[in-house]
């Protein structure tokens, strides 16, 4: 099985923010975890793009869907887990939209062939 782990945002303290997109089409299994400090408060979901780009890879994916059994709230500062979700996606990214005052770091974490 191949590993992908991806450091999917990086010490961001924006309103909103979400993470490049991951292609997804031969992955199965995913999971990410938030490390966040200070006064953070927010909601980590993962979300998912069947977009079909033909593989042209300046092409980014436009219709985003959140994964309704992936997200978590954060509420201070601390470690926080989405845990293992099946994938059937052409893309998955991971969002983040703050509401406090904190930081946070996402890893993004996939099995697949």
């Amino acid at each position: 099985m191949r590993q992908v782990h991806i450091q999917a945002l990086a010490s961001q303290t924006a309103a909103t923010v979400n993470s490049a997109a991951i292609p997804a089409m031969n992955l199965f299994y995913c999971s990410a975890q938030i490390a966040a400090t200070g006064s953070a408060a927010g909601t980590l979901v993962i979300q998912a793009s069947n977009d079909d780009l033909s593989g042209e890879p300046t092409l980014v994916p436009t219709n985003w869907s959140s994964i309704a059994t992936a997200t978590v709230s954060v509420a201070g500062a601390g470690a926080y887990l989405i845990p293992t979700i099946t994938l059937c996606y052409q893309y998955v990214r991971v969002s983040y939209t703050n509401t406090g005052a904190g930081t946070i770091a996402v890893t993004f974490k996939a099995l697949g062939d």
